[in-house]
């Protein structure tokens, strides 16, 4: 007799200790330059466009620097990161639908 076995296995990882400190509040826009990192599914683009003309109406930033990752299921490359560490007081990121 012929025994069927199912076999179910457990996708939850093991718990990883992660100590990132989060970046100071900035005080203000105002006079700041944002980041944006979009994931590149359909339409972030726009949406980046209108939050930083919103961004430049309301709290007056200095510009801005879009990048982009080359899909939204691949990590953007380093370089990418180190741009935005640089070139900008603030990031915002585009990682949902």
């Amino acid at each position: 007799m012929a025994t069927n076995t199912i076999f179910v296995h457990d996708p939850t990882a093991v718990p990883r200790d992660l100590n990132h400190p989060q970046a100071p509040r900035l005080a203000s826009l105002g006079g700041r330059k944002i980041g944006f990192l979009w994931n590149n599914k359909a339409n972030g683009d726009i949406l980046f466009n209108r939050l930083e003309e919103l961004l430049r109406q309301k709290y007056e930033i200095s510009g801005a620097v879009h990048r982009h990752k080359p899909d939204a299921s691949i990590p953007a490359d380093v370089q990418v990161y180190d741009d935005l560490a640089t070139m900008a007081d603030a990031v915002i990121l585009g990682l949902g639908d």
